[in-house]
C-alpha cells in the first residue's frame, strides 16, 4: 500500500503469550554459553528436500480435468448444487438417481438425500436416510456428518433424548468440533429435561472451549442451570482465564481473574495477580501495571516475570534511564532467565528507536551469545551481524552469520546470513570460500531473492575469470541429497478425488482433514488443501499451504515443478489489463504483477483498515485525483473495486514513482513507506549497491516488501513467461470504466511531474510511529 506510516506498539516490546504461558526459565546461575563460531563447511550443507516425481498425479490428489468435466456434470454435483441454491426438491432426486451408482461417494449420495428430506420437513424419512449412511460405515468424515446430521432430525421429530445420546457418542470421536456437539448435546437434553446432562455439556464447553464463539452460549445456558452445578475447587476457572490471557483476551481475561481474587491463595495468588497486571500493561494502562507487579519484585517465585513487566511499565512511562537501569540488572541477577532473553531484545529494539545503532548492535550481540538457542537469537544474528557487516567488521559479520545459518538451517534468515557472509567473505579477499557460500546459496535459494542475487554475484566472477555468463552456473545434483518421497494417499482418498471431481470442495475439505486428524498430515494432503483453497478463491491461505507442502520451490530445481503446483505458490489473475496498463506506462508487468499479489493477492474488493481499496491498494482521495488525470467522470469510491481501473490508476502511481527515484527498487519502497522517506535513505546512504540499500532499508515491513516482490517478479517472469502457467480466469465483475474524454493537454503535462498522491496508513493499526528498524 502507498505510504504507509510505521509504528510501534507496546505488545512488540514484551514477551509472547506462548511464552508468558510457559513462564520463565529457571534463574538459576548456569555455566556461560560459549560464543558460537563461524559454521564448518560441514555443517553448512546444501538443504535436503523430498524427491520430486514426474507426474503431476502424485503430488496431490487433485483429479485431472477430464475428471473434472465428467464429475461435475454426475447426478451427484447436480444433488449438491441444488441443495446448496435451496431447490430441495431436485436435489432429493438427483441425489436418490446419484445413490444407486456404483463409485465411492455413493454414500454421500444418500448424505445429500437426507439433507434434502429433513429440508422438505420429512425427517422421518430422512432420519431412515442418514441410517443407512451410518450402517455402510464409509471411511472417512461422512458417518459423522450422518450422525449429526441424524441428531438433527431426531430434534425435528421432538425426539430429544435419541438426539442426545447421538451426539454423546460423537463426543468421543475426534473428527467432528466438539464444541459443537457439546452445544447439541446441551440443547437436546435441555430440551429432554436432563438437566444435569445439560450443565455437563455446557460446563465443557464454557471451560475447554473459551474461544469458541459457542462458549458464549454456554455461558448464557449455564445461568439457568445453577441448581446442577457443583463447584468443588477454582481450578477450572483459573485454566479457562489462562486460556483467555494466552489468547490475547486481555479485557475478559482481566475479568476472569479479577474474579477469582478471593478464591485463590499462595502460588496462585501470584499467579492471579501478575496476570491481572499483565493484562493492565497490554490494555496500556501502564501505572497500574507498575503497581500490580510491585508486591512481587523481590520475593516471589515468579519475580523474574514481575521484574520484566515492571521495567516494561517504566519503558511505557518515559523513565527510559530507570528503564535501562532495570533491564541491565535483571539480566545480571537471572543471566539464564528466558525474562532476561526478552528483555534484552527489547532493550535492542529500544536503543533502535532511539537512534542509538552501537548500543542496539551490542543488546542484539548479547541475546545472540548469551541464548544461542533461545527464540530471538535468529533476529539478534541479523541484527548484529549486519551491524557488523555495515561497518566493516567483515570477519565478525562471518562468524556470526555462518554459526547461525548452521544453527538454525530451517530459518526464514538462513538465505540473507549465508548472502552477506559470502559477501563479507569476499570483501576480505577470500574470494574462494565467498564464491562456495555463494553457490550454497544459488543452490539452495536459486527461485527466491537471494538465489538471483548469488547466481548475478557468481555471473561477475566467472565473467571476470572465464568470460562466461550467468547461463554455466549449473548446481551438479550430487550437491543436493534427495529426501524422502512424496507422501501416500490417505485410505480415503478415493472419497476425497470423486468429490472433488464432482466440485464438492466443502465436502472434500471434511474429508481431508479428516484424513488430517486421523492419519496426520502429509505432503499430499496439504498440496490438496492448498488448490481446493485456491478454488474457492483463498489464494493466500493457498500459497501458504503450498509453499510448505513444497518448499523446493525455492531450491535448484524447483522450477522444475509442475505449472498446476507453482500456479498456485504464484497465482495470476487480471493478466491481460497488467500487461496492457504495464505497456502504457513504460513498466515490467512482471512486476506490477507481484506487487498486486503482495497488496491484495488478487482480490479486487480488498479493503484495509487504512481505508485502501482494490488490487493495488489505492486510498479514495488518491483515486479520485488520478482519477480526474486519465478522464474518469464521476468518480466513486466504489469505482476502486473495478480491477480494471483500479489496475489503471495504480499502474500511473507506481511509474511515477519509478521516474522520480530511477530504479523499480526504490519506487516499490516509497510504494510501501512513502516517498520522503526514501528521499532520506538515499540521502543517508548514498553509494550504497543495491542490495545493500535494500538490506539496509530501517522498516523491516518495508525492507521484506521490496525482496519478495523483487524475487517474486521473476517467478512470475519464469513460470508465465514461457513456463507453461495459465493466468486464472477473470470472474464477471463490473463493466470497465471508460475515459470521459482524452486527457487535456494540462494533463498531459501534469502527468509527466513527480508523483504528489499520498496513500495512507498500512494495513496493521498501530500507535506509536517507529523511525527505525525493529
Amino acid at each position: 500500500m502507498l505510504y504507509r506510516v510505521f509504528v510501534l506498539t507496546a505488545a512488540c516490546l514484551v514477551a509472547s503469550p506462548a511464552l508468558r504461558a510457559a513462564g520463565p526459565s529457571s534463574p538459576a546461575h548456569g555455566p556461560s554459553v560459549p560464543p558460537p563460531s563461524a559454521g564448518s563447511d560441514q555443517q553448512l550443507q546444501p538443504t535436503a528436500h523430498a524427491a520430486l516425481p514426474p507426474d503431476v498425479d502424485d503430488y496431490w490428489l487433485v483429479p485431472s480435468d477430464r475428471e473434472r468435466r465428467i464429475g461435475t456434470a454426475t447426478a451427484l454435483a447436480s444433488a449438491a448444487n441444488a441443495y446448496a441454491a435451496g431447490n430441495y426438491p431436485a436435489a432429493l432426486a438427483s441425489a436418490q438417481q446419484a445413490a444407486t451408482a456404483n463409485t465411492a461417494t455413493a454414500a454421500y449420495a444418500l448424505y445429500y438425500q437426507g439433507l434434502a428430506e429433513l429440508r422438505l420437513a420429512r425427517p422421518d424419512d430422512a432420519a431412515k436416510t442418514f441410517d443407512r449412511v451410518i450402517e455402510r460405515q464409509p471411511e472417512g468424515y461422512l458417518p459423522a456428518a450422518a450422525m449429526l446430521a441424524k441428531g438433527e432430525a431426531e430434534e425435528s421429530r421432538g425426539n430429544y433424548a435419541a438426539a442426545a445420546a447421538l451426539y454423546d457418542k460423537l463426543t468421543a470421536r475426534k473428527t467432528v468440533a466438539p464444541e459443537e456437539v457439546l452445544s447439541r448435546l446441551g440443547r437436546s437434553a435441555l430440551a429432554a429435561g436432563d438437566r444435569s446432562r445439560a450443565a455437563q455439556a455446557y460446563l465443557r464447553v464454557y471451560y475447554e472451549f473459551p474461544l469458541s464463539d459457542a462458549a458464549a452460549g454456554a455461558g448464557s445456558a449455564l445461568g439457568g442451570l445453577q441448581d446442577q452445578i457443583v463447584r468443588s475447587s477454582y481450578k477450572a476457572d483459573l485454566s479457562r482465564a489462562v486460556l483467555l490471557f494466552n489468547a490475547k483476551r486481555y479485557q475478559d481475561a482481566r475479568t476472569a481473574f479479577q474474579a477469582l481474587q478471593p478464591q485463590v491463595a499462595d502460588d496462585d495468588r501470584e499467579l492471579t495477580d501478575l496476570r491481572i497486571a499483565e493484562c493492565e500493561f497490554f490494555l496500556k494502562r501502564y501505572a497500574a501495571a507498575r503497581d500490580g507487579v510491585q508486591p512481587y519484585l523481590d520475593k516471589a517465585s515468579r519475580r523474574g516475570e514481575a521484574r520484566f513487566f515492571y521495567l516494561s511499565a517504566l519503558r511505557e512511562l518515559g523513565a527510559s534511564d530507570q528503564y535501562i537501569a532495570q533491564t541491565r540488572q535483571l539480566v545480571a541477577d537471572f543471566p539464564d532467565s528466558s525474562w532476561s532473553e526478552e528483555a534484552l531484545n527489547n532493550l535492542g529494539t529500544h536503543y533502535i528507536l532511539e537512534n542509538e545503532d552501537a548500543l542496539a548492535a551490542e543488546a542484539f550481540r548479547e541475546v545472540f551469545e548469551k541464548f544461542p538457542g533461545g527464540r530471538h537469537a535468529e533476529r539478534a544474528a541479523w541484527k548484529y551481524g549486519w551491524y557488523a557487516y555495515k561497518t566493516g567488521r567483515y570477519d565478525e559479520t562471518v562468524r556470526v552469520f555462518e554459526s547461525a545459518a548452521a544453527a538454525f538451517p530451517r530459518s526464514d534468515y538462513r538465505p540473507s546470513w549465508l548472502y552477506w557472509a559470502a559477501r563479507a567473505r569476499g570483501r576480505t579477499g577470500d574470494r574462494t570460500s565467498a564464491d562456495a557460500r555463494m553457490r550454497l546459496v544459488y543452490g539452495d535459494y536459486m527461485n527466491s531473492y537471494y538465489g538471483r542475487l548469488a547466481r548475478r554475484q557468481l555471473a561477475t566472477q566467472q565473467a571476470a575469470r572465464l568470460g562466461t555468463t550467468a547461463d554455466t552456473l549449473a548446481i551438479p545434483a550430487a550437491d543436493r541429497a534427495p529426501g524422502p518421497p512424496v507422501s501416500a494417499p490417505p485410505p480415503n482418498a478415493a472419497v476425497i478425488r470423486q468429490l472433488l471431481a464432482a466440485g464438492l470442495l466443502d465436502d472434500a475439505l471434511n474429508e481431508l482433514r479428516y484424513a488430517q486428524r486421523t492419519s496426520g498430515t502429509s505432503t499430499t494432503i496439504d498440496a490438496t488443501i492448498a488448490w481446493v483453497y485456491h478454488e474457492k478463491g483463498e489464494l493466500r491461505r493457498a500459497i501458504i499451504l503450498m509453499r510448505r507442502a513444497y518448499p523446493q520451490h525455492l531450491a535448484a530445481g524447483g522450477e522444475g515443478l509442475p505449472a498446476e503446483i507453482l500456479q498456485i505458490i504464484f497465482p495470476l489473475t487480471y493478466w491481460d489489463s497488467i500487461k496492457r496498463n504495464a505497456a502504457l506506462r513504460g513498466l515490467d508487468p512482471y512486476v506490477v504483477a507481484a506487487l498486486i499479489a503482495q497488496e491484495s493477492t488478487f482480490d479486487p474488493d480488498a479493503r484495509s483498515i487504512a481505508n485502501a481499496w482494490g488490487l493495488m491498494q489505492i486510498v479514495p482521495a488518491t483515486g479520485r485525483r488520478l482519477a480526474r488525470e486519465v478522464g474518469v467522470r464521476r468518480f466513486t469510491t466504489a469505482m476502486l473495486t473495478n480491477p480494471d481501473l483500479n489496475i489503471r490508476l495504480g499502474t500511473l502511481y507506481f511509474s511515477r514513482l519509478v521516474q522520480q527515484f530511477g530504479g523499480a527498487y526504490y519506487a516499490l519502497a516509497s510504494y510501501n513507506a512513502g516517498e520522503s522517506r526514501v528521499v532520506r535513505w538515499k540521502m543517508e546512504r548514498p553509494g550504497l549497491d543495491e542490495d545493500e540499500f535494500i538490506d539496509d532499508i530501517p522498516f523491516p515491513e518495508t525492507q521484506n516488501y521490496v525482496k519478495r516482490i523483487l524475487g517474486t517478479a521473476e517467478d512470475y517472469r519464469r513460470l508465465y513467461g514461457n513456463g507453461g502457467g495459465q493466468p486464472r480466469a477473470v470472474k464477471a465483475s463490473a463493466s470497465t470504466v471508460a475515459p470521459a474524454a482524452k486527457p487535456t493537454t494540462a494533463k498531459k503535462a501534469a502527468a509527466t511531474k513527480k508523483a504528489a498522491a499520498k496513500k495512507a496508513t498500512p494495513k496493521k493499526k498501530k500507535t506509536t510511529t517507529a523511525k527505525k528498524r525493529r
